[in-house]
């Protein structure tokens, strides 16, 4: 069995963070939407981490981006403040949003 070609997996990467961005956008617009039809602090909250998480998706496909286009067989992972911003904000957002009032 061959190995796959080098750049192969950091390829699907820089894909798989082009599509996250698009989905949290969506997700973004959701929140907003639902804080100006409701408005209530939560909401305020719950969009303020959505533009966290999606401003984090959006540093982190535009650095896997570059880092693809150096060099496609660079092996460093991504580090840990991206993802942990982007996990923080999730949960704040999902937080706010079960909190407040439907």
């Amino acid at each position: 069995m061959t190995a796959p070609p080098p750049g192969l997996q950091a390829e699907r990467t820089v894909l798989a963070w082009g599509r996250t961005l698009p989905a949290v956008c969506l997700c973004l617009a959701a929140v907003v939407r639902s804080a100006i039809v409701h408005p209530h602090l939560a909401h305020v909250v719950a969009v303020a981490g959505a533009c966290g998480a999606a401003a984090a998706v959006g540093a982190g496909a535009v650095t896997r981006h570059r880092r693809y286009r150096r060099r496609a067989d660079d092996p460093r992972p991504l580090g840990l403040l991206i993802p942990a911003v982007v996990s923080l904000a999730v949960f704040a957002t999902a937080g706010a949003a079960l909190a407040a009032p439907a």
